[in-house]
């Protein structure tokens, strides 16, 4: 037997093992087929899991009450306590906002007039009491008006939340960074270790921004 006789009787070997293999997988594939025809689909086959098997998954209660917007927002300083003239002559053209030297001020979008008028909250970032009130002076409709010398701002009143504070921890008077910051004197008195602020209060917030603790010891209403 010469050597190509040998090579092509090799070849037609391996071709007809190939072949036999083949044969076998598609008889394999027909039959597997077949059986999985013959079952039903899954969305025919019979529940046998019982009631008691399933998980009931509570739906979520209706909220009662509905967001309310911002909330504990004082008027900038000049503005009448009733906020009546404030919002009858402010164009929200933002000047007072641009002048205030420590950014308190920010505007808050009107629903009722598209405006976005200038408001602050004293519990975030206190107001500063500046001397002549650049935000006052910046007003040209009207809106903001100066103090006379026997007037004083009113945004709010310090509440004390002693549970919060360092001096109910300690016991003592450890701490007495409200009182320090005040720019009202007799404004912020002690009675022990314990803060307490009186009527002439008007709600400047420094005293929050100097409390060191968190949750915050002072809060502004």
């Amino acid at each position: 037997m010469n050597r190509k006789d040998f090579f092509r009787k090799g070849l037609a070997k391996a071709f007809s093992v190939m072949e036999e293999g083949v044969d076998e997988i598609s008889e394999t594939w027909k039959a597997a087929t077949e059986d999985k025809k013959s079952e039903k689909p899954s969305s025919q086959k019979e529940e046998t899991h019982s009631k008691e098997d399933l998980i009931e998954v509570p739906l979520p209660k209706p909220q009662g009450k509905k967001f309310k917007g911002f909330r504990n927002l004082q008027l900038p300083p000049g503005a009448d306590p009733t906020g009546k003239r404030f919002f009858s002559k402010c164009t929200a053209c933002g000047d007072c906002i641009y002048a205030c030297p420590y950014s308190v001020l920010f505007p808050v979008p009107d629903d009722a007039t598209g405006k976005h008028f200038p408001r602050m909250d004293v519990n975030l970032n206190a107001c500063m009491l500046c001397d002549g009130y650049p935000c006052i002076s910046s007003c040209q409709t009207g809106a903001l008006k100066p103090y006379k010398k026997t007037e004083t701002p009113k945004f709010g009143k310090a509440v004390g939340i002693f549970q919060h504070c360092i001096n109910s921890r300690t016991g003592e008077k450890t701490c007495e960074a409200c009182a320090i910051t005040c720019p009202i004197p007799k404004v912020v008195n002690f009675k022990g270790n314990k803060p307490t602020f009186s009527k002439d209060c008007v709600g400047c917030g420094q005293c929050v921004s100097s409390c060191p603790t968190f949750p915050k010891a002072i809060l502004v209403k």
